[in-house]
């Protein structure tokens, strides 16, 4: 009742009030800095900075595999001063794996704009005596409980480890990060052997020679790293799985606040230098309607409660 008086408000006020957006905008991570969703953030939310003269703050919120983020956007007032970047692990993956998230992604959140989908890529540090994804699965089976690292419970990241492990036939150990960047660098530096990262921030630190890539998890080679093969081309036929970054607000957002959002997301997500800087990072530039994202949305939380559920993945 409360959000449907504050739209109801804004709506009949709209003549008087200054046009949208008249003050910083908020957009909420749900990761620590350096990860998919930073990078992809902060460079949107320059673009919107710069298209509209309003700051656009990027504020991290760590933590309970995105949950805390979630709960902090959900919470927010739907005004369109606060957005939050939607993960697969937040808007599809929790529910599923949480007894009680806190928050129904379906419910509490409007989506705004698909952005990006992306695969990940299966790598290792450069002094494990593996070149090929063959060879890993080999190296794991003779030193089963071999950690991996991920951002977090529940994120494509770690379920794609998960899933590729169940159909290589191999035991490994989930470590959680609060981000991909912690995770890389513990990777670098030789404390954890293997990662499914994402590939805005594993892309750099492979050219740079500091982690060696095996594979990507998605059905076609990356055009940034086209010598790589996929985990199917590698071994394992008929494996998929990809992460997506889009942004959602607060459930109630006015529908003239989304259209204006989703138009400009749309435009900046197709100017060249972000076309090129994305693509060069191994990403694919997805985008639509608020509608089409929202359907994108249910197939995956349908998707995920299905194979969350049959390989037992619980977050407690």
């Amino acid at each position: 009742m409360k959000r449907l008086l504050f739209a109801l408000l804004l709506v009949s006020g709209s003549v008087h009030a200054q046009p949208y957006p008249d003050r910083p905008i908020r957009l909420i991570v749900a990761s620590a800095a350096g990860g998919a969703s930073d990078i992809l953030a902060r460079s949107v939310g320059q673009k919107l900075s710069e298209a509209w003269g309003q700051p656009v703050v990027v504020d991290p919120r760590p933590g309970a595999n995105g949950n805390v983020a979630a709960l902090a956007a959900a919470r927010a007032a739907p005004d369109g001063y606060t957005l939050m970047m939607g993960t697969i692990g937040v808007m599809a993956v929790n529910p599923a794996i949480y007894r009680d998230a806190g928050y129904d992604p379906a419910r509490d959140f409007d989506p705004v704009a698909r952005l990006v989908s992306f695969a990940n890529i299966l790598i290792v540090n450069p002094s494990m005596p593996v070149t090929t994804q063959a060879q890993f699965i080999d190296y794991v089976r003779a030193h089963p409980g071999l950690g991996y690292g991920s951002p977090g419970n529940g994120g494509s990241p770690h379920l794609g480890m998960l899933v590729f492990a169940r159909m290589a036939g191999i035991q490994m150990e989930h470590i959680p990060y609060r981000g991909a960047a912690p995770a890389l660098n513990d990777l670098i530096a030789g404390n954890l052997a293997s990662a499914f990262s994402d590939p805005l921030a594993t892309i750099p630190q492979i050219r740079a020679g500091l982690v060696r890539p095996l594979s990507v998890s998605g059905t076609r080679r990356l055009a940034a790293l086209p010598e790589v093969p996929t985990v199917a081309e590698a071994g394992i036929p008929g494996y998929e799985v990809v992460g997506w970054l889009g942004i959602v607000a607060p459930h109630g957002t006015p529908r003239p606040i989304v259209a204006r959002l989703n138009t400009a997301l749309n435009g900046i997500m197709h100017q060249p230098d972000m076309v090129q800087r994305l693509t060069g990072q191994g990403a694919e530039i997805v985008t639509g309607t608020p509608e089409e994202f929202g359907a994108y949305i249910r197939g995956e939380i349908a998707r995920w409660a299905q194979i969350t559920r049959e390989a037992g993945i619980r977050a407690e």
